[in-house]
């Protein structure tokens, strides 16, 4: 027969180790916004796109932990806001390599824009080339 005063360090023990085990089989899954990075990562970028994707993760993630009490809820919304991100920094062959999917028109539009945004600071710069 088991005593008494043994059951509640066992008990506390079982749960001690079922949450570790837990933490530990979570932390072995990475979640959907990890597998974006990392398809987009492995792929063949320039620096530019490079830093301007890894600071896009980092932000995101700062948001994620800021806003950590609705984590699953709130994962799918930073996907989103991943992806619509990224599509800015990637071009159409990139993106689709990387998600499997063709980009939105919103996610075409925002490339264009930062292709317009780039265009821009480059005639700006021969500009003022131009006019010393």
């Amino acid at each position: 027969m088991v005593r008494d005063s043994r059951v509640a360090p066992c008990l506390f023990l079982l749960a001690l180790f079922i949450s570790l085990l837990s933490m530990g089989l979570d932390a072995s899954h990475p979640s959907q916004l990890d597998e974006l990075f990392h398809n987009i990562d492995r792929q063949d970028l320039d620096p530019q796109q490079r830093i301007a994707i890894r600071a896009l993760r980092n932000r995101i993630r700062d948001e994620q932990f800021q806003m950590a009490t609705n984590f699953s809820t709130q994962s799918h919304q930073f996907v989103r806001e991943f992806l619509l991100c990224a599509s800015g920094v990637l071009d159409d062959q990139q993106f689709h390599k990387a998600t499997g999917t063709p980009k939105n028109p919103q996610q075409q539009l925002r490339y264009e824009l930062r292709q317009l945004h780039a265009e821009i600071i480059r005639l700006q710069r021969l500009t003022r080339l131009l006019n010393r």
